[in-house]
């Protein structure tokens, strides 16, 4: 039977690659727990320093709420997807919040000599279980683009407009009072170390892309679990290039893929030789091995008339 390159029909969806699978469940239950415990952390950072009703000026007051808020809307994610990816496609949101949390930690405990018993969990904890979650729980950092690190100092920036605006400099963080001579020279500081901060981030991400062999999750395909990316019988298949019969781009001719093929090209008519014959002749055939059909009545090989005969002599006696 010859292979035909079926067109999709009217009401036919186009080929849109294999179905996407689910996140493993078990995966999935960990990797939220998880989330749900940075968002936590960050909350009841936020709350400790500020009881929810006063002190919200401080950067690390406003970087503990704002990754409460990321890492909750992490952990509802996957409903947005039919629980088949557990995390958006960028990985640029987490990679600008865990900047903004080192941004914190190193200010507080290297620039203003903060104690380790102060608000823990907004100097410490939080930034730290961050920069876990970086390193060792997402899937997406793999698709971190190298100029990601120069926009992820877009919070901190958008901070330090609020910090101007607001009259905040004159009662919170003395080093970057507007009115010195050393305003500029310690903003530009500060930029740059953010800067080099996402650099690392990068780096590490790329890294550990190295070490594990992943590249991160084909686009539409789910981010966790074994058994998913794309599955036997779906896609392209070897020998072919291009989706399943009745699928895909309109065709004109065979697949990609094949030479020419019996059956392909216009279709012959009438009756059509067998393959390694020539074409057929007509009437009575000879069996194969012999001439001409003799005429006449016929004598067993070997027998005349006159008696027998040994086999494979000439005619018989008297012929």
């Amino acid at each position: 039977m010859a292979v035909t390159w079926q067109q999709p029909g009217p009401n036919q969806q186009p080929w849109t690659g294999p179905p996407q699978q689910r996140v493993n469940p078990g995966v999935l239950l960990g990797v939220s727990a998880w989330r749900l415990l940075i968002a936590a952390f960050a909350l009841y950072g936020f709350s400790d320093a500020t009881g929810w009703t006063k002190n919200w000026q401080g950067l690390s007051q406003q970087a503990s709420l704002f990754t409460g808020v990321v890492y909750l809307f992490l952990l509802v994610y996957p409903l947005f997807t039919g629980l088949r990816r557990h995390e958006p496609v960028s990985p640029w949101l987490r990679g600008a919040t865990t900047v903004l949390l080192l941004l914190v930690m190193v200010t507080f405990y290297g620039v203003m000599g903060g104690d380790f018993e102060d608000q823990p969990f907004e100097h410490m904890w939080t930034p730290l279980v961050v920069v876990i979650d970086w390193i060792f729980v997402g899937r997406n950092q793999a698709r971190t683009k190298w100029w990601y690190p120069l926009t992820w100092v877009v919070f901190p920036l958008a901070y330090l407009t609020y910090f101007l605006s607001s009259g905040v400099y004159k009662s919170l963080y003395r080093f970057l009072n507007p009115n010195k001579s050393s305003f500029t020279p310690t903003v530009l500081s500060f930029v740059v170390a953010v800067i080099a901060a996402g650099f690392v981030l990068y780096g590490i991400a790329k890294l550990r892309e190295v070490i594990t062999g992943r590249s991160g999750p084909p686009r539409g395909q789910a981010s966790y679990g074994p058994g998913f990316g794309p599955q036997p019988g779906f896609g392209p298949q070897q020998g072919f290039g291009g989706p399943p019969p009745g699928f895909g781009p309109q065709q004109s001719g065979p697949p990609p893929g094949f030479g020419p093929q019996p059956g392909f090209g216009p279709q012959p008519t009438g009756p059509q030789p067998q393959p390694g014959f020539g074409p057929q002749p007509t009437g009575p055939q000879p069996q194969p091995g012999f001439g001409p059909q003799p005429t006449g009545p016929q004598q067993q090989p070997g027998f005349g008339p006159a008696g027998p005969q040994q086999p494979g002599y000439g005619p018989p006696p008297g012929q």
